[in-house]
């Protein structure tokens, strides 16, 4: 990567894919508007509609819909830039104007200019509609594996280890050594994060501690589609070599979630039999598991205690007030 002076200054390439989802234009001008310019923005459009995005000779559209997923547009999207460094971000999200000055200053500073094996990151401002919370609630730590930081759960509430791809910044290089896997089609960014960890043991993650990224979660399609049983099926293929206590936390923390989503008692117990059978979660996994299988209970018997109120004249009789009771 080339040095000026005493001053390290990459070129930089962006990488967005969309299947022309409303906040693209919102997306695009967080990228021209970076304090640091960027040399080229790649949105590569996993649809046939038209995607209109903001006049500037920077921004390069490319029609790909050989595999319509998000892995193999960003791919796409990688063999086309020309930039020392790549940086993704999704249609949805928006990153704040010095997010890759940011970076860039905090690798050169860290020595790792020189370096073709790190990955770089920020904490984000998860936006849910009504509410936004920073995520990861705890800093990345780097005395603990990436696959680590990933996967293990060191509290009871939500917001753990968190590296979405709109946050990512590292060598062009990167993803030729360690591939984005095309034809996935759920956990992208994660499974690329756990291949990269298990492939390079000398990668080094920095993750800023400011949030530099607005991720929309309300609008998370691909994640809010994701069924139960693909996320099992996910689970048990791409988890089989990691810690048992990494394991466990990941079935009774991300697991439990989508079997909370499903709002059916026996997914949650399953998951939650699982859990334990295939690893060995630590406390505060077993304590968000815990909590949500209780919130699916009370949900349970709160509906089947309305349930005679709307079926009949709002009146429950001593015999079915007996049958909720037990």
């Amino acid at each position: 990567m080339p040095t000026r002076t005493a001053t390290w200054h990459p070129t930089v390439s962006v990488v967005i894919p969309t299947v022309g989802k409303p906040g693209l234009r919102r997306a695009v001008e967080s990228v021209l508007a970076q304090t640091y310019p960027v040399t080229e923005v790649h949105v590569v459009v996993n649809s046939d509609d038209e995607v209109p995005v903001p006049d500037d000779p920077r921004v390069r559209l490319t029609r790909y819909v050989e595999r319509r997923n998000g892995n193999a547009a960003r791919m796409a999207g990688v063999r086309m830039s020309t930039g020392d460094l790549v940086a993704f971000l999704d249609d949805d999200d928006a990153w704040h104007p010095a997010k890759i000055e940011r970076q860039v200053g905090d690798i050169a500073q860290a020595g790792l200019a020189g370096s073709s094996t790190w990955i770089s990151s920020t904490r984000v401002t998860v936006d849910f509609g009504d509410t936004t919370e920073t995520w990861p609630r705890a800093p990345y730590d780097p005395e603990r594996s990436l696959e680590n930081n990933l996967l293990r759960r060191h509290r009871v509430r939500r917001g753990q280890a968190f590296l979405p791809s709109s946050t990512l910044l590292f060598p062009r290089s990167l993803p030729g050594t360690v591939p984005l896997d095309e034809e996935l089609r759920l956990h992208q960014d994660l499974t690329w994060l756990l291949q990269l960890s298990r492939s390079l043991p000398g990668l080094v993650v920095r993750q800023l501690d400011d949030a530099l990224v607005r991720y929309d979660a309300a609008g998370a399609g691909v994640s809010r589609s994701i069924s139960l049983a693909r996320e099992l099926d996910w689970a048990r293929e791409y988890l089989r070599s990691a810690t048992p206590r990494d394991r466990g936390d990941y079935y009774l923390g991300s697991v439990m979630t989508y079997a909370r989503r499903e709002a059916e008692m026996g997914a949650m117990v399953r998951v939650f039999s699982e859990g334990l059978r295939v690893g060995r979660p630590g406390a505060p996994a077993v304590g968000y598991a815990c909590g949500a299988v209780a919130a699916g209970l009370l949900k349970a018997v709160a509906a089947g205690v309305r349930e005679p109120w709307r079926r009949g004249t709002g009146e429950a009789t001593g015999a079915e007030v007996r049958r909720w009771r037990r």
